[in-house]
């Protein structure tokens, strides 16, 4: 019996060790989306999280942004995510559809920034404040 409650205390302490694990004033994270289309081009967006709500608009001007602050949801089914079509043109004919701009890990991430930018030959990505944006994606045409 002594070797049993031993052992949930042992179980006791290590949950409450992994739980001091995560910070309670975590910093929010932020997902941005750049327009660096330039000469006048209109870059739309329509976006959606894992909770199903949506935005949408457009961004007019070179180097506009449109950004979201969020901290993590890490729940098996409820992880936090976040997926957007872009477009640009007269019809839409650039366009990318369900590109998945954010998703959480498997543990608590704080301080996380994803910028995505728009230009003329594809979309561009950084995961880092300090690094510049790398070419990830050609835009594809309708």
């Amino acid at each position: 019996m002594n070797n049993y409650i031993v052992f949930l205390f042992v179980i006791a302490m290590c949950s409450r060790l992994s739980e001091a694990l995560v910070p309670e004033n975590c910093p929010i994270n932020r997902i941005m989306i750049t327009n660096q289309l330039g000469g006048g081009k209109v870059l739309g967006y329509k976006c959606s999280n894992w909770l199903r709500r949506e935005w949408q608009g457009s961004l007019r001007t070179f180097n506009q942004n449109k950004s979201w602050e969020f901290t993590d949801v890490i729940k098996i089914r409820k992880r936090s995510r976040y997926e957007c079509d872009l477009w640009f043109g007269a019809r839409k004919e650039f366009h990318f559809d369900e590109l998945q701009i954010y998703r959480a890990a498997s543990r608590r991430r704080c301080n996380i920034i994803r910028q995505w930018a728009a230009r003329p030959d594809g979309i561009w990505f950084r995961k880092d404040h300090d690094k510049p944006l790398g070419h990830v994606l050609p835009w594809k045409k309708r």
